[in-house]
């Protein structure tokens, strides 16, 4: 069942069961005042015809018979009895049975003794009446005058009640269920937006889609916003993901081109060893040294791809507080060449971060050896703090970095012009990026007046 029928019948329920317990307080406390006006109209008209009996002869109430009495067993107008003392009728304005009701002695007897009486009686089984009766008196004689009418009038009046609030309860549910309707309907109408809309996206895939803004602050209005936020992210994580296999597909192309020249170059040498078991000497030892030379080019480049790929994977790192001053120290007295300098203007103390020792002593030789590979001139290494940050540069005199390639150069398998490019695969500084990302910090690169390139790494400061 739809929720805009189960809503509708909600509140047609929630109507019936208002409107019935509203119908019974009502027609209880109706009912009850019906039963109170009647007992005070007859307890007055008792009352009145007390006084007018004591203002008249008793024997001129004889001539005051109605000539068309009211017949008690069916109207449901209200009489008058007058008794004597002993009971007898002087007078009556209706007859039961073509004589005066009976007033039970009882009744006569209680209004004789204290001026009044009220009572409920059944003079046949088919009639009831309520009746009042008041003490008269008149020259030595006293009586007893009776007013009175019969049950049924409470009961018709009660039964008209009851007919008016049926009919207004039929009306006003019929009036709540169209308006619920019609109010539920426009509630949901953002609903079923959103449903077509979600269909919509389901069948062409178009996420540039979004529900128009609802001006309401509800829950609809909520969950609009909360639908195109879910498409934004949803949007965003699609182009993410694009990017990414993009990224992907071109890693795994370069990865197969730079895989195949080594393979190339050592199955035809391999080959040329098959296929020649007495060739000369020199031809045989060239063979065997483009083999080493490009397994050995081979074993780094797949051990810089395992690397990305444990990055890629978020493989954690061993971090613990580490002197990054001694790590680069180290590098650059080991990096020194008889023809290139590596120099370093000491830190004056330890410098300590949180990191990976084996990860950043790769990352110093990176940076050092892409200077020596790339860059002419010495290698200049800097090493201090500035602002509660660890700044670690190498500088060269080369030809710079090509303009556009600041960013650039940190993809994978990117080369820059023949300037600064050699035998390697363009993964030394995707993993130099990687290495600064794992550590919470950030490398640049860029071109130095008067020529070169140098490098920046900013790490946190470990203080403590």
């Amino acid at each position: 069942m739809r929720i805009r029928r189960r809503l509708v019948l909600l509140a047609v329920a929630v109507a019936t069961a208002g409107m019935t317990l509203f119908a019974l307080l009502l027609s209880g406390l109706l009912a009850q005042g019906v039963r109170d006006d009647q007992d005070e109209a007859l307890r007055r008209l008792a009352l009145d015809t007390a006084a007018i009996v004591g203002t008249i002869e008793p024997s001129a109430l004889a001539s005051r018979t109605p000539l068309a009495p009211v017949d008690l067993a069916t109207s449901l107008d209200p009489f008058i009895v007058v008794v004597d003392a002993e009971g007898g009728a002087r007078y009556a304005s209706g007859t039961l049975d073509g004589s005066p009701p009976r007033v039970p002695a009882a009744v006569i007897v209680e209004a004789l003794e204290t001026g009044g009486s009220a009572a409920t009686i059944r003079p046949t089984p088919a009639t009831e009446f309520r009746v009042h009766a008041a003490r008269w008196s008149r020259d030595g004689l006293t009586g007893v005058a009776v007013a009175g009418q019969s049950t049924a009038f409470i009961t018709e009046q009660i039964a008209g009640l009851r007919a008016f609030l049926i009919f207004a309860a039929i009306v006003t549910i019929i009036a709540v269920a169209l308006v619920s309707w019609f109010v539920v309907g426009r509630a949901l109408r953002p609903l079923r937006t959103l449903a077509a809309t979600a269909d919509e996206i389901g069948r062409t895939g178009d996420l540039t889609r979004r529900l128009p803004p609802v001006t309401t602050r509800d829950e609809v209005g909520v969950l609009t916003e909360s639908f195109n936020g879910m498409l934004e992210r949803v949007a965003a994580a699609q182009d993410g993901l694009a990017a990414s296999l993009a990224v992907q597909r071109r890693f795994v192309a370069d990865a197969s081109h730079e895989l195949r020249t080594p393979l190339t170059t050592i199955r035809a040498s391999a080959g040329f060893l098959v296929e020649h078991p007495g060739a000369a000497e020199p031809d045989r030892a060239d063979a065997l040294a483009d083999i080493t030379a490009e397994s050995e080019r081979l074993s780094r480049l797949i051990d810089d791809l395992l690397r990305l790929a444990r990055a890629d994977a978020g493989g954690s790192l061993e971090r613990r507080p580490t002197d990054l001053g001694a790590i680069v120290g180290d590098v650059v007295r080991k990096a020194r060449r008889p023809d290139r300098a590596v120099v370093m203007s000491p830190p004056g103390g330890p410098i300590v971060v949180d990191g990976d020792p084996e990860s950043l002593t790769r990352l110093v030789w990176i940076l050092v050896d892409n200077a020596l590979h790339h860059g002419a001139g010495d290698v200049e290494v800097g090493l201090a703090v500035e602002a509660g940050r660890v700044v670690l540069t190498v500088a060269d005199r080369g030809p710079g970095i090509p303009p556009g390639d600041e960013e650039r150069i940190f993809e994978r398998f990117h080369r820059a012009d023949a300037a600064r490019s050699g035998e390697g695969a363009g993964l030394g500084l995707a993993i130099a990026q990687t290495i600064v990302v794992s550590h919470d910090g950030r490398l640049s690169a860029s071109n130095r007046a008067g020529g070169g390139a140098v490098f920046r790494v900013e790490l946190p400061l470990l203080e403590g």
